[in-house]
């Protein structure tokens, strides 16, 4: 009796994955085919907030996914660009600062160049703890509201293309069903709250590596943790605590976690797929990740996808 039971509650996830994979497609702004394996982490999740429903969570609950930024939702990088075989595809929001007057430190005059030399000397000597934040701190004394508007502008009209159609079919589908999306990204989190209005999330949902600002002017002083590598599960980790506090009685989920890359990514990644729900398996995806790490094994379901909306 139980095997047919079981046989049952399979039968039925599989025939309400099919009618929302149907519902869902084709999503309003992703205008290329979706990789198959998309389809089918959309589905997983959702099933696992069912699970959950189905073994007494509220459908008041907060169901949560988490995403990193660059190189999960966006092909690319929106502080650094994108390149291809040598040619710029499209320049990255710290070029774009520079060049707009918005870093003191380097003129708009071809001051990218001093910066990038910089910036690369910094990563390959002292590692990505050091060189990322710079890329903020380098913007010390620029407005705020500007950097704000630049972003914006940037992510509406140059950007926006580049988004996975694997990612924004996945996305799109969780946003349909009521499952919040999260983004903690390694950029500066001025740079990736420009795609807030492309993607539909709100603000308060996107983070990335901050400064304190004052009177309207960024400054150097980093906002700890900063979010890289074991920050971005020390971040999530205060998120979620500041969300029990606000709302305290509340039930909160993590089911989801997307990232591609085991360097920056892994340990939220990690503390996602290791959670133990009450029913259901979190599903963590690495896209494009390469070769696994020995201490990674198993945890992620790995993907590819290289299809953008455009």
């Amino acid at each position: 009796m139980k095997f047919h039971k079981r046989q049952a509650v399979l039968t039925r996830q599989r025939v309400i994955g099919a009618l929302l994979v149907a519902l869902l497609l084709p999503l309003p702004g992703v205008a290329a085919q979706p990789e198959k394996t998309s389809m089918q982490l959309l589905d997983r999740v959702l099933a696992v907030r069912e699970a959950l429903i189905d073994q007494g969570a509220s459908r008041d609950a907060a169901f949560i996914t988490v995403w990193d930024f660059d190189g999960t939702i966006l092909d690319g990088d929106c502080s650094e660009g994108l390149a291809r075989n040598g040619e710029v595809v499209y320049a990255g929001l710290a070029e774009l600062a520079i060049d707009n007057g918005l870093s003191p430190l380097y003129s708009n005059k071809g001051g990218f160049e001093a910066f990038w030399h910089d910036y690369r000397l910094l990563d390959e000597r002292m590692g990505h703890w050091i060189a990322y934040p710079f890329i903020v701190q380098m913007l010390r004394g620029g407005s705020v509201d500007a950097l704000v508007e630049l972003a914006e502008h940037t992510f509406e009209n140059v950007y926006k293309p580049y988004y996975f159609a694997g990612s924004m079919y996945i996305l799109e589908g969780l946003q349909q069903a009521g499952i919040e999306v999260h983004i903690i990204s390694a950029s500066a989190e001025r740079f990736v709250e420009g795609a807030a209005k492309t993607l539909n999330i709100h603000p308060d949902f996107i983070h990335g590596i901050r400064v304190i600002e004052k009177d309207g002017l960024m400054t150097e002083e980093l906002v700890y943790p900063v979010t890289w590598n074991e920050g971005k599960r020390k971040h999530l980790e205060a998120v979620l605590a500041a969300r029990a506090a606000a709302n305290p009685g509340r039930e909160i989920y993590v089911i989801g976690g997307f990232g591609n890359s085991y360097n920056t990514d892994g340990p939220f990644m990690a503390w996602i797929a290791k959670q133990n729900l009450p029913a259901g398996k979190p599903v963590v995806a690495m896209i494009n990740g390469g070769d696994t790490p020995q201490d990674y094994s198993g945890l992620f379901t790995e993907i590819a996808q290289a299809a953008t909306v455009k």
